[in-house]
């Protein structure tokens, strides 16, 4: 089992490794104040304390913050602290669209069309 499954961090309590990365991993987690599920993506302490990556990420998570639209994931949190920095994002279920891809395949034109409209939003 992973180590930080069933770990309380800022009020959220991790509770699946959804993925891996070289970067990190992304926790399915619970929000306990308002009761919601949440994706969280760790990332290594090891990118996460360098200053360049300091100043990407906190730019990066405001723009996303402001970002509305049915198609992208809404940030809810970010911060940073000693063990990594971290994203809060709404939980999304359902999987990948490359998971989606390897275990269906190639999808007909119509659904191919509509996906490609609904990235280039």
């Amino acid at each position: 089992m992973d180590q930080h499954v069933s770990r309380q961090i800022k009020g959220y309590e991790l509770r699946e490794k959804i993925g891996e990365g070289g970067f990190g991993a992304v926790y399915r987690a619970y929000q306990l104040i308002v009761e919601r599920e949440v994706a969280i993506k760790f990332i290594l302490p090891e990118f996460a304390n360098q200053p360049d990556f300091i100043r990407r990420f906190e730019t990066e998570a405001q723009l996303v913050a402001r970002l509305e639209h049915p198609h992208i994931v809404p940030l809810f949190d970010y911060w940073r602290d000693p063990e990594g920095a971290y994203l809060v994002m709404r939980w999304v279920r359902g999987g990948s669209l490359r998971e989606s891809l390897r275990n269906r395949g190639i999808p007909d034109l119509r659904t191919t069309a509509r996906l490609v409209d609904q990235i280039s939003a």
